[in-house]
């Protein structure tokens, strides 16, 4: 029970007002949501984990498809990043003029890719989007590369 006062001048008045509680119950099959009429008899967990996995598969067939060619591309960006420093790196003249290179390609194809849709752009699409993996392969690449070593035996 809930007890209300209110002050009037000169008059105190009580006001007794029972407040009552509903107890939601999922046992029923309906879930605990009042806008779930539906009688499946599914939980809401249930639903959302059969959503889950219904994007999960979505997203599973978009990244099989031509699949062969973006390994393809990655590789390439790889085997790229490789010659790229090797022969850059054989001077050393250039190597921040290279960099900057690098750095406006992966830039550059990165703004393609995440730009919005432009119109010209839309015919374009699947080859900007292979051409994404040749960078990140190039990303790879020029990472991996960093760890290499050179030891001299003096």
């Amino acid at each position: 029970m809930e007890l209300h006062s209110f002050q009037l001048p000169n008059v105190s008045i009580s006001i007794c007002r029972r407040v009552e509680w509903s107890i939601k119950s999922s046992a029923d099959g309906r879930g605990l949501d009042p806008l779930n009429n539906s009688s499946d008899g599914r939980t809401r967990l249930i639903k959302t984990i059969q959503t889950l996995q219904i994007r999960l598969n979505a997203r599973i067939r978009d990244l099989r498809k031509d699949l062969p060619r973006k390994f393809l591309f990655l590789l390439l960006g790889f085997y790229c990043a490789t010659a790229f420093a090797t022969v850059i790196g054989q001077t050393g003249d250039w190597d921040i003029l290279s960099a900057a290179l690098a750095v406006a390609v992966v830039e550059g194809i990165g703004a393609l890719m995440y730009k919005a849709s432009v119109p010209l752009l839309d015919r374009f699409r699947n080859l900007i989007a292979m051409v994404n993996y040749w960078k990140a392969g190039l990303a790879l690449g020029l990472f991996l590369d960093s760890f290499k070593y050179e030891t001299r035996l003096d």
